[in-house]
Order: C-alpha cells, then sequence, then structure tokens
C-alpha cells in the first residue's frame, strides 16, 4: 500500500460559466451548486484539506463560509479556453500537495464515501491517476461503429455485453509527483499514463453542463426527500369472492 502524503481535495470553480450562467452559485434544490462537493469533500476523513481553486470574489466567499480554503487562481487559468492539464498544474505546482483528489464541483451527487472508496482503491494500485466512471453494457456505437456488440450475428442479452466505461470525473485523483514529471515532459498530464478507472453510482457521476442538466439533477435531488417502500412490493390480482 503507498503512502499518499499530504492529501487535498481540490474543486476548481471558474467564475464564468457559458451554458448555465454562475451556475456554481446557482441554487440547486435549495443550496448553491458548488456547497454539494464542499460539503462532500469536507465529510471525507482521509482528505487533509479541501481547496477551492477559483478565480471569482462570490465564489471565494461562498467558499469560505462552507469551511474550505481557498486558491486564487491566476487569470491566464480562468478563460473557459483554459484547460484542466493546466491549471491544475499550477495548483500543484504552488501547493503543498502529495495527493491531490479533485472532487467536480459539478457533480453535485458525488459523496463522501464515493471519495473515500475512490482513495482506497487508488492507495491500493500502482496508477497514477485514478478517474470516476460508470459502466454500462448496453449496445453502444462511437462514430456509427459498434463498440460491444458483433452486428454479424445475433443480437446478445444485454447482460452479455462487454462493459463500456465512460468517464464522468466526479471523482479524480492523480500522484502529483508524476502529473508534474509529465506535464513537464509532454504538456499533459491530467488523463494520466497508468490510470485506474474506477465505477460509482451512475446517478452519483451525473455532471451539470447545460440548463436540461441542471433541471434534472434538481428533480434527482429533491426526490430524496420522498419517502419510498424499503422492502419491494408488488402488484397483484384482485380475486373475487
Amino acid at each position: 500500500m503507498r503512502e499518499l502524503g499530504k492529501v487535498v481535495g481540490h474543486i476548481p470553480a471558474r467564475a464564468g460559466s457559458e451554458r448555465v450562467r454562475s451556475k456554481n452559485l446557482r441554487n440547486i434544490a435549495g443550496k448553491p451548486l458548488l456547497s454539494y462537493s464542499i460539503e462532500a469533500a469536507l465529510a471525507c476523513p482521509q482528505l487533509d484539506e479541501v481547496v477551492v481553486n477559483t478565480d471569482g470574489d462570490d465564489l471565494a466567499a461562498l467558499a469560505d463560509a462552507c469551511g474550505a480554503s481557498v486558491f486564487r487562481r491566476d487569470p491566464q487559468f480562468a478563460s473557459s479556453k483554459a484547460s484542466g492539464d493546466s491549471f491544475t498544474y499550477d495548483f500543484i505546482s504552488k501547493y503543498p500537495v502529495d495527493t491531490l483528489v479533485m472532487v467536480s464541483p459539478v457533480c453535485p451527487m458525488v459523496t463522501p464515501a464515493d471519495i473515500s472508496e475512490a482513495l482506497t482503491s487508488f492507495q491500493n494500485s500502482d496508477a497514477d491517476t485514478l478517474i470516476t466512471s460508470s459502466d454500462t453494457q448496453m449496445q453502444t456505437f462511437c462514430g456509427g461503429n459498434p463498440v460491444n456488440i458483433d452486428l454479424n450475428g445475433p443480437l446478445e442479452p444485454t447482460q452479455n455485453n462487454t462493459p463500456v466505461q465512460t468517464l464522468n470525473w466526479a471523482v479524480t485523483i492523480w500522484d502529483c509527483s508524476a502529473y508534474k514529471r509529465h506535464f513537464e515532459a509532454d504538456g499533459h498530464a491530467y488523463i494520466g499514463r497508468k490510470r485506474l478507472l474506477h465505477p460509482i453510482d451512475p446517478l452519483h457521476g451525473v455532471k451539470i453542463s447545460t440548463e436540461g442538466d441542471f433541471r434534472t439533477a434538481e428533480r434527482i435531488l429533491l426526490s430524496r426527500t420522498i419517502k419510498t417502500n424499503k422492502e419491494a412490493t408488488y402488484w397483484k390480482p384482485k380475486i373475487s369472492s
């Protein structure tokens, strides 16, 4: 089992947003979107510190109110064209951290357990990067070509298909020394070289990118207050006397 050193929860929250205006500050199911990721990270006991990386004064104030530290992002890494590779390298070059755990600010359903389990998987691996994913065995195509099905035979039951992984980036973990080394050699390191894809509950990986995503996620969050049966129940026909 590797030593993780100082483990920092990193929440990048840019002030500008093109598809959903000020989405990190927008209330969803009663509180700001950014607060969900902060609360989940703060509740994870394996994180030594939680830092919001932002260029926005209001976002910094919210982070402070929630109990997180604030890293003020250089303006050159705050535009919509700035890459995750660059602002992540900037952060780990300036902040004391050995293992960086990015918790997505736009995945409000990620849980402390998701973060904790991802860290345990990372610690027990030799990967330099862990990325959370959602698995599916549904019939999948890419560019019109089948990925996990054979078009030259009868259609297999879905459960027989090879699982396909979709990256949701709800939680991403990097070995910072490896990240620095790879970025300085290649100019990129975000997706890693020796990566571990770590599946989480697909609902926990729901990401808000558009107005439609926002409304869908809010409905899911609000539905958590609805009481449901703890045990499965089934419809039965009435027996006439």
